[in-house]
């Protein structure tokens, strides 16, 4: 059972926030194609990441990158509450250059500092209560971020490999991407590119696709896209199929999302 909630906050482009309440919850592995800042208010998650699992308690913060496959589920039988900051790369990607960085790779999915938790989860409560002028929640937001860039890492090589790849599936969505061909075009058999995707992502080649597309179609809808024209946008040919994938992943349906970013 979940009690999911999404918005964005007047002035603060590229930030989507999220409130949710999860019981008896657990979620499939998968990606997302902006960096996440997640805190857990109330109870725990149980946080699994690479083949391993870690509670996710209050006093602690995930903070992923974009297309880092994790998954996870209650820790104990009460359930959770869980804050999340989804950040477009272009936002981080900005205050990177302003930092004059290189916009950052997070190697550590779990990180405790208190000091942080605490400063996080006060803003995302006064962005939830609206407490803030534009102004001055994109200060306070870009200040926050910026105490995050100490904790960045060198980006691996895979990683500029799947960021090709995936700015190739975002470009069509709409478009039928088989093992032959993904594979022909890495130089690899089925396989080895089946092989060496699962090792470096987590996922297969087609449930990290079908991410994908769920991603774009929630960030469609975000604009005020109509759900139809969204999901044929994105690749999926059957509503009834659409609707219950955006359940599973976000529990929520794509109208109600729609009119709560609205």
């Amino acid at each position: 059972m979940s009690d999911v909630k999404y918005w964005k906050y007047p002035g603060l482009d590229g930030l989507e926030l999220c409130l949710a309440d999860h019981v008896a919850f657990r979620y499939g592995r998968h990606v997302h194609l902006d960096y996440h800042l997640g805190l857990v208010e109330l109870g725990a998650q149980n946080f699994i990441h690479q083949g391993s699992s870690a509670p996710l308690a209050p006093g602690q913060l995930s903070l992923l990158n974009p297309d880092i496959a994790h998954d996870g589920s209650c820790f104990g039988e009460l359930g959770f509450r869980v804050r999340v900051f989804s950040l477009a790369p272009e936002l981080m990607a900005t205050l990177a250059e302003e930092l004059e960085q290189a916009p950052p790779f997070f190697g550590r999915p779990l990180l405790h500092q208190p000091r942080l938790y605490r400063q996080s989860l006060a803003l995302h409560r006064q962005l939830e209560q609206g407490a803030l002028a534009p102004e001055e929640a994109e200060s306070q937001l870009l200040a926050l971020l910026s105490d995050f860039f100490p904790y960045r890492e060198q980006r691996p090589l895979e990683a500029a490999a799947l960021g090709r790849l995936r700015d190739r599936l975002l470009a069509g969505l709409d478009q039928p991407h088989p093992l032959e061909q993904l594979a022909a075009d890495a130089g690899l058999s089925r396989f080895q590119f089946l092989r060496r995707f699962k090792a470096a992502v987590g996922m297969t080649p087609h449930a990290y696709l079908r991410r994908l597309r769920l991603e774009a179609a929630k960030k469609q809808l975000a604009r005020g896209r109509a759900v139809a024209d969204t999901a044929l946008a994105v690749g999926f040919f059957d509503q009834a199929h659409f609707h219950r994938a955006f359940v599973a992943a976000y529990r929520i349906t794509p109208a109600r999302f729609r009119a709560q970013m609205q």
